[in-house]
């Protein structure tokens, strides 16, 4: 019998075990390339280990540490958890800390270039399939997962089915992968890929920019994804030329053979792509933007990992230029990173949201999550350019929140209400 050819993500499995390849359904252990974790990390993993009498990580040069959930600590609690992670940093030379200030953990880990192609990398947190758009399988796991790989450096994977999302066509002016991938949820729902791995293909992702690519890759897990990958594309190659650590990496590919569960066609193009946005609860309630528009709103949040990067903040910048944020809304920007903020300060882009009447935060995950820095009281409405709207996300359950693109975020801001960002 002839065997099937292989997908980008049965074939990163099987490079990181034992297994000549790895079959959908498959139980494989793998070891994996890099462990990233956040203040999970003093809230549940060092307990993990205390209980499983771990006394020695397994490589302190494959770590990330990052405080960024709460950053600065809103409580004594989270600064608690803050000291947890710098002394376990500091007890087992821990290479890599990003400290409050730093910025997001899925925006600082490419920025230091500890991702490449192929690689196998697991986080304590679920939007850590971003790094799929640097052709990486990468996965959000649980506490003691993390804890087992602190430890061995190492864990178990069933391999994945995949799913190939094929988009062709150019976007439309103020129309952003942020609008694609709502787009691609109302189809696929918030179960549509549980546990599958999503390869996203086509003419769109090849000409999407590093920071595009990283937001289809992290809302990919919002579908139930186990990762979303894509190949690499000219723009992610001049990111990893200038800052990968790994040199000599190689673009993993899928075989012409590759079996899929299922395949999905969009042409952005005949389709007309509009900005979409998603209505409370859930991400997959994706309608166009027109359906919404005219929806007040009391806050307007830029950031997080999923659209704070510089080309976020650049079109609202562009967007608010020379006008002022409507009365009675708070505009919250966090940019993802510090890099992203003193490359925002460079270009004026800050200035000009601050003289729009936004307020600018330091990077964190902050109002994202209804950590600190932007929590919702009841009955708030709040447009964002985040990842999940589910009830009390970001404050009060009794809070409403629009998923949207940056552009989005910032048109709604300039008049008080959800707005078509090609229409101001």
């Amino acid at each position: 019998m002839t065997s099937l050819g292989a997908t980008i993500a049965e074939k990163i499995i099987a490079a990181h075990s034992s297994s000549e390849s790895a079959r959908p359904g498959e139980i494989i252990q793998v070891k994996v390339d890099f462990l990233m974790v956040h203040e999970v990390l003093g809230s549940r993993i060092l307990t993990v280990l205390e209980e499983m009498g771990v006394d020695a990580v397994w490589d302190p040069s494959r770590i990330l540490v990052v405080n960024d959930h709460w950053g600065p600590a809103s409580n004594t609690q989270s600064a608690e958890i803050h000291i947890r992670n710098r002394r376990f940093v500091t007890e087992h030379n821990i290479e890599h800390f990003c400290d409050v200030g730093c910025g997001i953990c899925h925006q600082v880990l490419p920025e230091l270039g500890l991702v490449a192609p192929g690689n196998l990398i697991v986080g304590s947190d679920s939007h850590t399939t971003t790094y799929g758009a640097f052709n990486a399988f990468a996965t959000g796991m649980a506490a003691t997962d993390c804890a087992m790989i602190i430890a061995t450096g190492e864990t178990w994977l069933r391999v994945p089915e995949s799913i190939r999302i094929t988009v062709t066509g150019e976007l439309s002016q103020r129309v952003m992968s942020k609008d694609l991938i709502l787009r691609i949820l109302a189809d696929l729902g918030t179960d549509g890929a549980n546990y599958k791995a999503i390869e996203f293909c086509g003419t769109t992702i090849d000409d999407m920019s590093v920071g595009s690519r990283m937001t289809m890759a992290n809302m990919a897990v919002e579908a139930g994804a186990k990762a979303g990958l894509m190949t690499v594309n000219r723009p992610v190659k001049e990111w990893l030329e200038r800052r990968s650590r790994r040199k000599n990496w190689v673009d993993v590919r899928p075989d012409d053979d590759a079996e899929y569960v299922d395949e999905l066609a969009y042409d952005v193009e005949s389709e007309q792509l509009p900005p979409y946005v998603a209505s409370p609860d859930s991400p997959a309630n994706g309608k166009p933007v027109t359906e919404f528009e005219g929806t007040p709103v009391d806050q307007a949040y830029l950031g997080s990992c999923t659209n704070g990067r510089l080309e976020d903040l650049r079109i609202a910048a562009e967007i608010l230029d020379g006008r002022h944020v409507h009365d009675g809304v708070r505009m919250i920007v966090t940019p993802a990173s510090r890099e992203v903020y003193l490359d925002a300060l460079r270009e004026g882009i800050i200035g000009r949201l601050i003289h729009a009447g936004a307020i600018v935060t330091n990077p964190t995950c902050g109002a994202c999550f209804g950590g600190h820095l932007g929590v919702l009281g009841p009955g708030e409405v709040c447009v964002s350019s985040t990842n999940r709207n589910f009830p009390g996300r970001m404050g009060h359950r009794e809070s409403k929140v629009y998923l949207a693109s940056p552009a989005t975020v910032a048109a709604s801001a300039l008049r008080g209400a959800i707005t078509d960002p090609r229409s101001v």
